[in-house]
């Protein structure tokens, strides 16, 4: 019960976080960018995400705390839901150049920032 808890108070903490961020980076990108990149604030998220991920997967041990954290506030964070849902819009109106962008932005982008998390969590002296 106890890690129940702990993952659906992370995973609201997680969604509210993603939220802000994603409000934040896409007025920043409507008011400085001519081209802007529709859903910035999403990709935010999921490459932040995916890096922290990275990271806690190879610094935290099993546990309460790494449910709570990986399962709870990063899995609340992270919008691959979203993501697809974005995809879908934008071949739906036929925007082939920007699905393409932001499908490869995504994948690409958040196996990288996983790699370089638990890089990082490695220099930093982690077990994984």
């Amino acid at each position: 019960m106890k890690e129940l808890a702990a993952v659906f108070c992370a995973g609201g903490l997680g969604a509210t976080l993603r939220l802000l961020l994603g409000r934040l980076v896409d007025a920043h990108f409507a008011a400085h960018y001519a081209a802007s990149l529709p859903h910035a604030g999403t990709l935010a998220a999921n490459l932040i995400g995916s890096f922290a991920i990275g990271l806690m997967s190879a610094l935290l041990p099993d546990g309460v705390l790494r449910l709570a954290i990986i399962t709870g506030l990063l899995g609340g964070f992270t919008t691959y839901s979203a993501f697809a849902l974005l995809t879908v819009d934008l071949a739906s109106s036929g925007r082939w150049g920007l699905l393409s962008l932001q499908i490869a932005a995504h994948i690409l982008g958040g196996v990288t920032c996983v790699l370089l998390g638990i890089g990082l969590a490695r220099m930093l002296g982690g077990s994984s």
